[in-house]
Order: C-alpha cells, then structure tokens, then sequence
C-alpha cells in the first residue's frame, strides 16, 4: 500500500512539475503574450469582412497592425516594435479604419510547384504518396495533424528521412473558433512538442485546418502570437470533395508557380495518387520544377532536423500516446483476445459438453430395488415464501422418489409462511417443519440439515419446483460405485419456469445455454464450480466436514462447490434433474439478483484464491477458475476504454470492425444455444433471443461487475436475498407439472434409511 501511494505521489508531481513547461510556448515574442489578446483584438473589428492586401498569389499569411502615423499608415507586427513596410495608397484604401488586417506575401517562382499534403500521415494513402514521390523524385511539405504522427510515427519518420518538410497542422485538426484560447494553444504547441520528441523535428510552419485566414484570422492571430508562421495555397486541388472512385481533375496550369493543396489524410485518398501521378507527368511535360516551400522562408522559419528534445516534449509524446495509441492497442489486443478466447473456450466447452451428453445418454444405470435407494433429506431454507411454498411443496409431493423427508426451515418470516408449512404438515408426515429466528439462508441451511436424518441433501429454493424424477436421478449417482473420486454433490438442471416477456426468455436462454452447456463441459472434466443451491444433492458426510453453508459469502453454493472440491470429492452434472425457478421479471429485482451473484462468485473466488493454478485441482484449478478471474478483471479495467473507443469509431463511422465482432460473437452463441436446446430438449423459439442477448447483456455486465466493486469497497451486510415472488412458475405437461393428490401417503418408516455407499 504505501508502495502504490508513493508511485501515485510521485506521478501527480511529476505531472506538476512537467505541466507547466510541456504547456509554455517554444518561440518567445517581445509583446502581447497574454492568452486572451487575439481574441480581443479580433474582436476589436468585424471578423467576417476582413480586408486582405498583398498579391493574390501570395501563400503566406500574417496578421498586422495598422500602426498610423502623421498621416502615414504603416504595419507593424503584432508581437514586437517591428514595422513589416509602409502600407501602399490602393492598401490604404482598402484597409480604410480597421485596426488590422490580412497581409499574403511570398510568391514561388514562374513553373515551380510546391506541392502540400494535408491531415497525413495516414497508413492508408501517405506510404503510397511517399512511393510515388520517390519515384519520380519529387520533394513536398506534408502538414501533419499530431494525433496522426502519435499513431503512425514510422510514416512521419519516413516523410522526414526522404527530404520531405513537415507543418504543424494542430494535434486534432481543430476548429480554432469552437474551442477556447488555451485549448488552442496547446493544440499547436502540443503538435510541436510531439514532432521534436519523435524525431528530433522542429518546425514554426502551420496550417489552419480548413483554411481561409480571412475567415480564420483567430487561429492565424494565435499561431503568430506563438511564433508560427501560416502557409496558405494558391492552387486548390479541391481533393478532399470528390468521393471514392471519382476520378479527380488534374489542375491546370498557366506557367505561374503555384504552392498546391491536396489531402494524405481524412479519408480515402486513393483518387489524389492517381490525379498527382497525371498532374506530375503534365507539369514536367511543361518545364516545371518541383520544391519544398523552403525558397519562401526566412531562415529562422526554416524547420530544424536535429532539434534536441527536453523533458516536457517527451512528456507529451508520452501522454498522447497513452492517450491515443494505448486505448487502440488494448482494444485491438482485447478484440483478438476476445475473438480467440470465445472461439477456443466455446468450441471446447462444445465438444466436452456433446461428448459428456453422449455418456450420460449411454450410460446404463444399475436397477435399484427401492430398498437399496438412500434415504433423502430435502432441505427447504424459507423466509417470506407464503404465496409460493404450497406449489413447491406440491411439487416435491409429487416426487417419483421411494424414501425422503423435507426439512422445511422458516427463517422467521414476517408473512404467513410458516402457517402454511404447519397446515401443509397435517396432511404430510413426510414435511418436517423447523422455526428459527431470522439468520440468514446459510444459516437456515445449516439448521435443516443438522436436523435431517438422510445421508444425502437435496437443497432447493422456496420458489423451485422439482420434475417427479429430479430426486431419484439426483440421489443414484451416490449409489452408483465410483470409479474415481468419490461423488461429494450433484449439481442439477434449473430451468426458467415463467417466461413471460423478453427479460424472463432471455434469462431462460442464458440458463440452458450458458449453464448448461458450461456445467455439462466442466462435469466432463472434473471442473465444476458451481452447484446450484435451487437444485443439487449433497453428501452429507462432505457437507459436515467443510462446515455446512458459509455465513460470509452472499454465493453460498459457489462457496460450498469449492470447498468440497477442496476436500477431493468429485462434483457431477446431471441433466436430468430439472427443477423450475421463478427468473425476475422486472430489471430492477433482475439487476439486484445478478449484483448479488456477481458480487457473490466474486467473494468465493477470492475465498478459494489458492485453488488457482494450482496443478493438483486439475482443469478446475488451471482453467475454470482462472478463466473465471479473466473474465471479472478484464471487463473491470478495460470495458469503459472499449466502449469509449467503440462510440469513437462509430462516431468516425469506423464501425466495420465492430460489426465483424458483433457477427462473430452472435454466431458462436447462436451454435452454443443451438447445442444446448438440442441437449436438454427444449424448444428451437429460444433462438430467436440470440440477436438480442448482448444488447441486454453487455448493459448488464457492466452495471454487475463494478456494481459489486462498489459494494466490496462499501462493505454489505449478509442476508436473504429477497426478490418479489409472484407465484408465476409453471413446469410443462410434459415434465410431470405435480398434482396434489387426495389420499396421504404412508409415513416413511425408520427402516428406510440406509447407509450409502
């Protein structure tokens, strides 16, 4: 801890201390440096009708000042005592009152082209522009857009290495009137310290995104302000409006010399190469010449190649690329990830749950008279269960199964619950009724099975109701003589039994799919890790030993799964014992059931940490658990980049990938759930919910795994989880739905509790 707290000491100062500078500017003027001056002298004047002077043809651009003088009007530099020349009389016309005004000058020389590329460096089009440059030896200017350098620094490094001259055209091709002073700022100045720290570059060239200085005097006033100089074209290819496979005009050319705008970046350029091929060909054809705008520069605008970084310069490249590159690094590796991690751990836990499936189908369980069944307890943990018991208890009455008790435990119940069981007891000798004061459901557990006489517990919900056979398939695997471990517990098939709107299907599918397939893979293998509490079988002597139910986890089948694991008992999927339960039908009472069992898996995994690969648990130990751990860790730090990349890329209309993704991910889950339907016989409508599953479950993952970071770091108190019964589950025909039937059984005799083998 105080390692963590001293490593983010000294990051916070570090940024302190490298903030200030990697925010100054790197060209100092004399005068007027305050943020707010060009906007307020801009403001001093109309904006929209600026008047321009100097030749039509002139490709640099500065802001004066109309500095008047004993009738004479001169221009003076905004940011010094220097006077640029005396304004001529056609000028002095021109600018007639304004404080200020556009000033173009720098003109190439007759047949010479300076060609410009803009918004690079792009990996789709730059390295192919770079090709054909080199080709026919022709040298440009690219003015980069800084993100783009952070992303593709191999393709800045190579425009630099071939003798190409590079301009600053801000860090995110920003709109300068949309944003404010400081913002803008650093959006030259960051683009600047990121080139010097890259490659050692240093340039006062700039460009507006979008042009038009007359129309953009802000950004040129604010560039000036920091020490770069504006170059503007004379000669607008107008690339950048035609649309992929048009085919792009060449310019024509009048033997004037011209600096040429075209586009490297913002889109696909593919069309640009083609027409520059042509316009390269043509211009030689006429004697031009082709140069970098170095002949229009002063020297002290002349950009350096071997300009030595500092400190804040490589702060900068650093924060823009953990800003910029990392989250598309992570994202990329997170999509391949996820795209071979569900592709393997799908179709694996396909192959292992059919070849599992298959056994079960082929397995020839011995004839067992109903002497030799073991006598079961089947413990009912109950609190506030007053509309729903009777049903459940119909249900186990109903029960194909020779030998069992119900322990039915009322965890003091604020309702009528416990009237219930003592009025269904009078016409039940097998139902057993405890009463306790309110403890929770793991201590209601405990107590019924403390008070139980059977060598095996069947545990189920208040709400669950069992299928005739679901106790009779349950208890004969502890019949059955082990041909490896011993069987510790079984974890049945618990199915949705009120599907009554999409939110109940869709969790009906998760449940066949999704745990089904999954439990049905790790029984295969030994590597089951939870059995479900609404419908599993104990043996009793394993339960003893590990304790009972755990008092401090809110997933207390999970923890009781792992801790018998722990003690070498084999934990085994059966399919055949169905019960149906009663899934949330609202999203609130849905949302606070999986917050409970997230935060709950989550408890009894940290539990049982030392389970982790650890070779002596086998495939539970080295694959289930730590698959387990993934899949809470890596949606905790990385789903909020990948969504935000996500809305970046589909803001950029970027969203092929995510499609693909999407595509993939609901076809791997179609043959999953196609599998699973098959296996337990359900009916094929259930995938007609694929197409919608991740639209609920992606929402839902996110709100389960850092609602219960929340709570962990809040702390919680251990208690029933209470969901709003509405009596709503019904088991088809077809599955035995239970009949209450008029005549009372024969009480089980003590004789039939035999000891298990």
């Amino acid at each position: 801890m105080i390692a963590v707290f001293a490593a983010v000491l000294a990051f916070v100062l570090g940024a302190v201390w490298v903030l200030p500078a990697a925010t100054a500017p790197l060209h100092n003027a004399a005068q007027n440096q305050a943020v707010g001056y060009p906007r307020q002298l801009i403001a001093s004047a109309d904006r929209r009708n600026l008047p321009k002077i100097g030749p039509e043809n002139g490709d640099i651009d500065r802001i004066d000042l109309v500095d008047r003088r004993d009738g004479r009007v001169f221009l003076k530099d905004p940011f010094s005592d220097t006077i640029f020349r005396e304004a001529t009389p056609d000028e002095v016309k021109t600018i007639g009152n304004r404080p200020y005004v556009v000033e173009s000058y720098g003109v190439p020389k007759d047949k010479t082209l300076m060609l410009t590329f803009d918004d690079g460096p792009d990996p789709r089009n730059t390295p192919a522009l770079l090709d054909l440059l080199a080709a026919e030896k022709v040298p440009a200017t690219f003015f980069v857009v800084g993100e783009m350098v952070v992303k593709n620094p191999d393709i800045f490094k190579r425009i630099v290495r071939e003798g190409h001259m590079v301009g600053n055209h801000t860090m995110t091709h920003t709109n300068f009137w949309a944003n404010d002073d400081l913002h803008n700022r650093q959006e030259l100045i960051g683009t600047d310290r990121v080139l010097r720290a890259m490659d050692n570059y240093a340039t006062s060239l700039f460009r507006i995104p979008t042009g038009w200085p007359q129309n953009n005097a802000l950004a040129l006033l604010q560039a000036q302000q920091l020490g770069y100089l504006h170059l503007d074209a004379d000669l607008d290819t107008l690339d950048w409006s035609y649309a992929p496979g048009q085919t792009i005009p060449v310019p024509k050319l009048d033997g004037k010399g011209h600096v040429v705008l075209m586009h490297d970046g913002g889109g696909d350029r593919a069309g640009s190469i083609a027409m520059l091929k042509k316009f390269i060909a043509e211009a030689k054809a006429q004697g031009y010449t082709f140069s970098t705008v170095q002949p229009l520069l002063t020297p002290q605008y002349v950009p350096q190649k071997a300009a030595k970084p500092v400190l804040a310069d490589t702060a900068t490249l650093s924060a823009m690329t953990a800003t910029l590159v990392v989250p598309d690094v992570v994202v990329t590796w997170l999509f391949w990830f996820g795209i071979i991690s569900l592709t393997t751990m799908s179709f694996l836990y396909i192959v292992l749950a059919l070849v599992s499936w298959s056994r079960q189908r082929r397995h020839q369980w011995p004839a067992l008279s109903d002497a030799e069944l073991p006598f079961v307890s089947v413990v009912l943990p109950l609190y506030n269960e007053e509309l729903v018991v009777a049903k459940t208890l119909d249900a186990l009455r109903a029960s194909d199964y020779p030998a069992f008790e119900v322990v039915a435990v009322n965890d003091g119940s604020t309702d009528n619950t416990l009237a219930v069981l003592r009025e269904y007891a009078r016409s039940w000798p097998q139902l057993r009724v405890l009463d306790q004061p309110n403890g929770g459901k793991s201590m209601a557990s405990n107590n019924g099975i403390a008070n139980s006489r059977g060598a095996i517990i069947v545990t189920l919900d208040g709400d669950t109701l069992f299928e005739p056979q679901t106790i009779r398939v349950l208890a004969r695997h502890f019949v059955e003589k082990p041909s490896g471990k011993v069987v510790g517990a079984v974890a049945g098939q618990v199915k949705v039994g009120n599907r009554r709107n999409l939110l109940t299907a869709w969790q009906s599918l998760e449940y066949i799919s999704g745990i089904c397939v999954t439990r049905m893979a790790e029984g295969l293998v030994g590597a089951i890790s939870i059995a479900p509490g609404a419908c599993a079988a104990w043996r009793r002597d394993a339960l003893l030993q590990v304790g009972g139910y755990s008092h401090d986890s809110m997933a207390e089948d999970a923890d009781l799964t792992l801790s018998i694991q722990r003690l070498g008992y084999a934990i085994v999927q059966e399919n055949a014992a169905v019960a149906w339960t009663e899934a949330p039908m609202t999203v609130k009472a849905f949302a606070k059931q999986r917050l409970r069992w997230t935060y709950g898996n989550i408890q009894a995994l940290y539990k049982h940490r030392g389970m982790l690969f650890r070779s002596r648990y086998g495939v539970l130990g080295l694959v289930t658990l730590p698959y387990a751990l993934i899949s809470v860790v890596v949606p905790l730090i990385f789903m909020p980049m990948t969504f935000i990349v996500a809305g970046i890329s589909l803001a950029h209309g970027e969203w092929q990938a995510i499609a693909i993704f999407a595509a993939f991910v609901a076809a791997t889950h179609l043959l999953i759930s196609l599998v699973a339907v098959i296996m337990v016989r359900e009916s094929f409508l259930h995938l007609l919910i694929v197409p919608l599953y991740r639209l609920i479950y992606e929402p839902l993952r996110f709100y389960v795994v850092y609602g219960s970071i929340v709570q962990a770091l809040r702390g919680r108190a251990v208690g029933w989880y209470r969901p709003e019964r509405t009596n709503s589950v019904l088991m088809p025909a077809g599955a035995g739905a239970p009949a209450r039937p008029d005549a009372e059984p024969d009480s089980i005799p003590a004789a039939a509790v035999p000891t298990v083998g």
